[in-house]
């Protein structure tokens, strides 16, 4: 295991700085996918503030399909074009809202 540093107290910068080093570090000796997915969620959750929820989505038979992730309960399936994660991969570019409950698609 990889040690961490407490991210309270840091600038924002340094948070990011870190997050990338561990990122990195834990990224080096880990081929697996799922389970590289997994500590990132978590790397990018334990060093952001305000956030309830964070992960990936993967791509399977034209859906996409909840992986790994950190925060309260999401979405299974997301078909193509609906929410912010459809509508990004419909559109092929990050979506930044400020309600996630008010886009309309």
């Amino acid at each position: 295991m990889i040690e961490t540093k407490d991210p309270k107290g840091m600038t924002a910068e340094k948070k990011l700085e870190s997050a990338l080093l561990f990122t990195k570090a834990q990224l080096k000796n880990e081929k697996d996918t799922m389970a590289n997915l997994a500590n990132i969620s978590a790397i990018i959750n334990m060093y952001m503030d305000d956030i309830n929820w964070v992960g990936f989505y993967l791509m399977k038979e034209g859906t996409l399909i909840l992986g790994p992730f950190q925060g309260k309960p999401a979405c299974n399936r997301i078909a193509v074009g609906e929410g912010v994660c459809g509508t990004a991969v419909q559109e092929g570019k990050t979506q930044r809202v400020d309600d996630v409950l008010s886009l309309e698609t």
